[in-house]
């Protein structure tokens, strides 16, 4: 299964839950594999792959990338990246559907349980390489008026692209302390069957895992976020 998370404007925490969802999967014994196409390399800084001879820019370009296996757990698990290179906002002409091409020509699609894959936070040729790419699309907007705005604007662009991918609403890092505007109510009534039922709570140890990716995922924290990620899988979790 492939998976996108994305948005139209950036710090709607698209990196954080794709870093969540990778080491939730890897720890319960999935092939993961992350490819990052954001060239702020947010995603690659996570993990300490930055600046690397074997990026997305070659994958994206059709030559042949060996991924950086980065580790390998007790349950069978592993954990795999392509990371971003800070030149591929270079690459504006390249086809939508070449990601797609690549990952099925180089035996990605085979080789790993779940893709999981990091845009920008922007509409460009990386995004809707992403987009395209995918089984399944996330569109992750905070509890915020602007984020609401822009994520209204994206299903837009998604519903004129004709997918064929399931697409899902998160809000994400919701306080209801600071919701004056009961922003997630809106999101529930603008996105209805999109929407995935709960918010996904603000947890402070997302930013511990977001900066150091051997942080165990905590008991409490794994059972907020299963509705959310059985969800995205399709799939019952132990």
């Amino acid at each position: 299964m492939i998976i996108t998370t994305t948005n139209k404007k950036g710090g709607t925490g698209k990196t954080t839950l794709n870093t969540l969802l990778a080491e939730f999967l890897y720890q319960h014994g999935q092939k993961v594999l992350i490819i990052g196409l954001d060239p702020n390399c947010s995603i690659s800084e996570v993990y300490g792959k930055v600046l690397q001879d074997q990026n997305s820019k070659l994958l994206l370009t059709g030559r042949e990338v060996q991924p950086y296996l980065l580790k390998e757990h007790t349950s069978g698990g592993t954990l795999s990246i392509i990371p971003e290179d800070l030149d591929l906002s270079m690459l504006s002409n390249v086809m939508d559907t070449k990601l797609k091409h690549e990952i099925k020509k180089q035996g990605f699609a085979e080789k790993y349980d779940y893709i999981i894959i990091d845009p920008p936070g922007t509409w460009n040729a990386q995004t809707r390489n992403a987009v395209f790419a995918a089984d399944t699309i996330i569109v992750s907007g905070k509890c915020s008026p602007l984020d609401f705005k822009a994520t209204l604007q994206y299903m837009d662009t998604l519903q004129d692209c004709c997918l064929e991918s399931e697409v899902f609403v998160v809000c994400n890092a919701y306080n209801k302390n600071r919701d004056p505007g009961n922003i997630w109510e809106q999101y529930k009534n603008a996105f209805g069957d999109f929407m995935i039922e709960n918010p996904i709570p603000l947890v402070n140890s997302f930013q511990k895992l977001v900066q150091n990716p051997n942080y165990k995922i905590p008991v409490t924290v794994e059972k907020r976020m299963m509705n959310f990620i059985q969800t995205v899988t399709g799939k019952e979790w132990a």
